[in-house]
């Protein structure tokens, strides 16, 4: 079980509602199979009862894991964004197992970015197990063949537009991107746990 942090807005651009991301995002954890993820409106409320709006710290992503039980916290960020075809999306994954730290919150907080847009950062000592930072431009050839190769996975014949409809959509761009960090996280804890399963089976 996974929780999603409401996405931070690092690009300066203003032409995305960083709600949205987030709901497609933990969307897409949930499409992803494996893992059950808390429900994003669950996690806006119990920030806000805090005067919080977003994360603040590498810490509180581990207390917010603690609080709803959950394996991970996941915080993400948005460092590019261009929705004109071709679009650009940058996106930095944080995974934030609970097991790697303590569930009491820190006081410390991001320092504010251009335009006041949140950074993120590791100033109480916590560290993410995974953090993965990526450019997804649509006019890249080999970005193109992933668009390809997802879209036929999903429904690419239901739209005339076949795979393009994957960047013509904002909304289906973003969905793309984020599947395929997501797939990169699952790879990475799914290998974690092998290795560790093996380890067990040998001592």
């Amino acid at each position: 079980m996974v929780v999603v942090a409401p996405v931070l807005n690092l690009s300066g651009s203003r032409d995305f509602d960083p709600l949205v991301i987030t709901d497609l995002v933990a969307s897409e954890f949930s499409s992803a199979g494996h893992v059950s993820v808390i429900p994003v409106n669950r996690v806006l409320a119990e920030l806000a009862s805090h005067g919080k709006a977003a994360v603040e710290s590498p810490a509180e992503a581990v207390a917010l894991a603690h609080l709803f039980h959950a394996d991970a916290a996941v915080v993400v960020a948005v460092t590019e964004y261009d929705p004109y075809d071709p679009p650009v999306v940058g996106l930095i994954v944080q995974w934030y197992a609970a097991e790697d730290g303590p569930a009491t919150a820190a006081s410390d907080t991001v320092t504010p970015g251009p335009g006041g847009a949140a950074e993120l950062s590791a100033t109480d000592g916590q560290t993410p197990r995974w953090q993965i930072q990526r450019v997804f431009d649509a006019s890249d050839g080999r970005v193109v063949k992933e668009i390809q190769k997802f879209a036929g996975r999903r429904d690419a014949q239901s739209s005339p537009y076949g795979w393009r409809r994957w960047i013509k959509s904002q909304e289906l761009y973003v969905r793309f991107c984020s599947a395929a960090l997501i797939e990169t996280i699952n790879g990475l804890e799914a290998d974690r746990r092998e290795s560790e399963q093996s380890y067990e089976a040998g001592s």
